[in-house]
């Protein structure tokens, strides 16, 4: 028997609107009325259980790397944390199901200013939450939370973030670099307890309470229980295997971590105890690692999935499928360069190599064969520029001012940088290796037409050797010259990959290319850029005067173009195939928040 009929359906929709799988969500609007029997019913008179139902079934294509969230680098791996765990503060789609906004998770109301300069904030939290073994969820939690993302010992790769990113807070960077040198005191960073349920931060500029809730909103923010943190600490606190395993992780979010079992599978099961779990409607959500999209896509055909993400393959014979949903691109898809790698006499490093490799891509042909838009810019066409307006920063004629004529392809000015950087490094010829995912029917297509197209460009001297790889090899290969991973610079040259940004602030997406940003593909590093970054995403003017944050947004991303930090190729929309029993909380996708599977109602 169904559960609920679609009219009812639509209904709920309107009066309980849920988040997506990586944010969360808020109730709005009148509440249903009780019914004798302990049921409640709807204004069409239909009757809704209060028991979870039904349980999501998505998929991955390849197993996370780990759920501690001060260290993960894949985001499937942010996405699982995200459902099993909780922050202070949350995305929610608003009211018409069009757009979403901030609301509470943990915390009890929005960040109290407590001093004239917008330095100080204080954040109250619920009293009610609990992990799943019972446990109640104090401010020690959070604070512990915290200082382990920024454990100088442990040496987090989030930690970065976690000090410096909407808001930076006091001496949280200086502690979380320092090392075993024990300069700066724990009590020394803008981190403080004021009671039990209430925190303090103090931030080095000021800042508003949007900033702040910003902040506080990334999944490296969220909570990792104490005790199941400490159980799994080495001898002398500088690694922690904790979330590397199922019963390695506590969790207290609107699902709880029923299995894991690597390589195949994640079973999630609704929390009865979250503090908002009247909001999802679901018993369950699971992942099945899939290993390919075509493997995906046969399961989803055979009911055994609830969504598959469509690829240009077969795209056209579902075009007209009343279960397709369409979602911008996530990410622009680039070559990474390995500029600090040292093999062929450091080439990699010459701004006019990377330039002639920028001028070298046939972007429309690449488009054609992925079914994507052809992209020269580092700034992804779903970024929003202007949340009143709507209008997004690619729409805008300024942002387009300086992007290279004709896509960036000019096969003369290409063969010209190319031959001036084999001089300077003192090469004849040039070997190198283009590292890519095995399992992405994208990428294959993608280095083989490269294999021959850029010899064309460069001619005999050049050759590109093809290196297919699992997703978490090549993220291994990719940040393998990082100090915090094996520090070897010369750990990749060339590889694919792509970074989902901050859709509604580009001025901040744009950290991935900062030096600060220590979950980096390339080894980019540039005083200037810093600086610019820092004024777009702390100082006080940019927050106050919107154009001038995009005009700063725009000096950004003309460097990456003009010293060919990255080689974008090619942004890739969306496509879905969403199964009829689903019903999304929103009138499909919202750019910045997703589809919302996680709060889905589902008809049986």
């Amino acid at each position: 028997m169904k559960r609920l009929t679609a009219l009812m359906l639509a209904l709920v929709m309107m009066l309980s609107l849920l988040a997506g799988c990586s944010k969360d969500e808020e109730t709005t609007t009148a509440a249903p009325t009780t019914a004798a029997s302990g049921e409640t019913t709807t204004a069409a008179g239909e009757v809704e259980s209060d028991e979870p139902y039904g349980v999501f079934h998505n998929y991955l294509i390849s197993d996370v790397d780990t759920i501690n969230p001060h260290i993960y680098t894949m985001s499937d791996s942010g996405t699982i944390f995200g459902l099993i765990s909780m922050g202070l503060y949350r995305y929610v789609p608003n009211e018409t199901g069009d757009g979403f906004i901030f609301t509470t998770d943990l915390a009890e109301s929005d960040p109290q200013q407590m001093d004239d300069e917008g330095k100080v904030w204080q954040i109250k939290i619920l009293e009610n939450a609990k992990w799943e073994n019972g446990d109640a969820i104090t401010i020690d939690d959070v604070i512990y939370s915290w200082q382990m993302c920024l454990d100088p010992i442990l040496v987090n790769s989030r930690a970065s973030q976690m000090a410096s990113d909407y808001i930076t807070i006091v001496n949280a960077k200086e502690y979380s670099l320092q090392g075993t040198e024990n300069t700066v005191a724990w009590e020394d960073v803008g981190i403080k307890k004021v009671d039990d349920y209430t925190v303090e931060l103090t931030v080095t500029d000021p800042v508003t309470a949007l900033d702040v809730k910003s902040h506080l909103n990334y999944t490296w923010n969220r909570l990792v229980h104490k005790d199941t943190y400490e159980a799994y600490m080495n001898e002398d606190r500088s690694a922690t295997t904790f979330g590397s395993t199922g019963d390695k992780f506590m969790s207290c979010g609107p699902f709880l971590l029923k299995e894991w079992i690597q390589g195949s599978q994640f079973t999630l099961v609704h929390n009865p105890d979250y503090v908002h779990a009247d909001e999802y409607s679901l018993a369950g959500y699971e992942y099945r690692i899939v290993g390919d999209a075509n493997t995906a896509l046969e399961l989803f055909l055979k009911g055994e999935l609830d969504v598959v993400n469509v690829g240009a393959d077969s795209i056209e014979q579902y075009i007209d499928d009343p279960r397709l949903q369409q979602s911008p691109a996530s990410s622009i898809q680039c070559i990474c360069v390995n500029m600090g790698n040292t093999e062929n006499n450091g080439i990699l490093g010459n701004v006019d190599f990377r330039k002639a490799l920028y001028y070298a891509i046939d972007r429309e042909a690449i488009a054609k064969m992925t079914n994507g838009i052809a992209a020269n810019w580092t700034v992804p066409t779903k970024c929003i520029a202007d949340l009143e307006t709507g209008v997004t920063f690619r729409n805008m004629d300024e942002s387009n001012a300086y992007i290279p004529a004709n896509l960036g392809y000019d096969k003369e000015l290409a063969k010209e940088l190319y031959d001036k950087a084999l001089a300077a490094v003192g090469l004849s010829e040039l070997k190198l290796t283009l590292l890519y995912n095995e399992a992405s029917a994208n990428n294959k297509k993608i280095v083989e037409y490269l294999d021959k197209q850029l010899p064309e460009v460069f001619g005999d001297s050049f050759d590109l050797e093809l290196m297919a790889a699992t997703s978490n090899v090549c993220t291994e290969y990719r940040q393998g010259w990082r100090p915090d991973k094996k520090g070897d610079p010369n750990s990749y040259q060339l590889t694919i990959a792509g970074w989902n940004t901050s859709t509604t602030a580009p001025w901040n997406g744009l950290k991935v290319y900062s030096g600060t940003y220590t979950n980096k593909n390339e080894p980019y590093f540039n005083d200037e850029y810093d600086a610019i970054w820092n004024e777009a995403n702390l100082g006080l003017e940019a927050k106050l005067d919107n154009a001038y944050r995009l005009d700063l947004t725009r000096q950004m991303e003309k460097i990456t173009i003009d010293e060919a930090v990255t080689i974008p190729m090619y942004e890739s929309p969306g496509n879905y195939l969403i199964a009829d029993r689903i019903v999304l909380p929103s009138n499909g996708y919202i750019p910045g928040y997703g589809f919302g599977y996680a709060l889905s109602s589902i008809v049986e």
